[in-house]
């Protein structure tokens, strides 16, 4: 298969965005839905992040914490961990089950098991 290919970018509905990648020496056109393409960033970048790999660690061993328990066990904000833990929820790659007041969090392992399979096929 030759690499060489043209892009076209067309626009569905103001909304939405699919890019068109026409392969030049079969004719076959491929159609990627760019909403698809940004929820895969968004999965890999919410891993890819020291602090959040450094959450997700942490949630990983306890299996089960509260964000009390995780920012007092990382010696970090509260709003820091707040907000890096709503990077991670999402993401999907962690489910956070609430008792009251309170919002117990732990690892989505389906997801991690997905964004895993996912960059391996990419890195190929």
């Amino acid at each position: 298969m030759n690499s060489n290919f043209i892009m076209e970018k067309k626009s569905i509905h103001s909304a939405k965005d699919k890019l068109i990648v026409s392969i030049s020496d079969n004719k076959e056109k491929v159609v990627v839905n760019m909403d698809v393409i940004k929820r895969a960033e968004l999965s890999l970048r919410a891993i890819s992040n020291p602090m959040r790999q450094k959450l997700l660690e942490l949630i990983e061993r306890s299996g089960e914490l509260k964000v009390s328990e995780i920012y007092g066990k990382l010696k970090i904000e509260q709003s820091v961990t707040s907000s890096q833990l709503a990077i991670l929820r999402r993401a999907n790659v962690v489910n956070a089950k609430r008792d009251g007041q309170k919002i117990y969090y732990s690892i989505n392992k389906k997801r991690i098991s997905e964004i895993i399979n996912l960059a391996s096929a990419l890195a190929k």
